[in-house]
């Protein structure tokens, strides 16, 4: 018996916990190439390839995203998906703290924060006003199944009714020409 392949196909079936029928298809699809012999009509296999670090030529890309997300707006962060987001988000906030202060001194930041304050509540303020003007334009028009007003539409056909009224008199002057106008 080799040392190097000293297992049966049972037995090595047995360490990779799947069925000798299994072994058998891996090995005639090719996924077992040097990891076994034949001897005689047997197949003995050996253990030293299940160890051995991954040799494929190329890595395979395990990021699960396709593409980063760069300048992303704080209003559509996802730091609430990550188990550590509140830590994410503290430290992004002082690499851009950093950013800043590489850019600007401290006399130029102390100079515009305060009006960059002013100007986001002002910003904020109007936002809501928006919203709430919208939203008591969307309540007045509301119809929650009731008799709506606006939908009424007259509609007249050309059709003879089944049982003609009588004629009145205003009907008569209707339908007589015109008498001459004297002026």
């Amino acid at each position: 018996m080799d040392l190097k392949y000293k297992f049966s196909a049972k037995e090595y079936s047995t360490l990779c916990g799947i069925t000798p029928s299994a072994l058998r298809k891996r090995r005639l699809s090719g996924k077992l190439e040097g990891q076994f012999i034949k001897k005689g009509s047997e197949y003995f296999y050996s253990s030293q390839e299940t160890h051995r670090p991954n040799k494929d030529k190329f890595t395979v890309n395990v990021s699960r995203s396709k593409h980063r997300r760069r300048n992303v707006p704080e209003a559509s962060t996802n730091y609430h998906k990550a188990r550590n987001g509140h830590q994410l988000k503290l430290t992004n906030d002082l690499r851009q703290l950093a950013r800043i202060n590489k850019r600007l001194n401290e006399e130029q930041i102390a100079e515009i924060t305060d009006d960059i304050f002013e100007v986001a509540k002002q910003r904020r303020r109007d936002r809501i006003k928006k919203q709430e003007v919208q939203q008591s334009k969307n309540l007045k028009n509301l119809n929650y199944g009731g008799f709506n007003k606006n939908s009424i539409i007259d509609v007249r056909t050309n059709w003879r009714p089944l049982f003609p009224e009588p004629r009145t008199e205003y009907d008569e002057a209707e339908t007589e020409p015109a008498a001459t106008k004297y002026y």
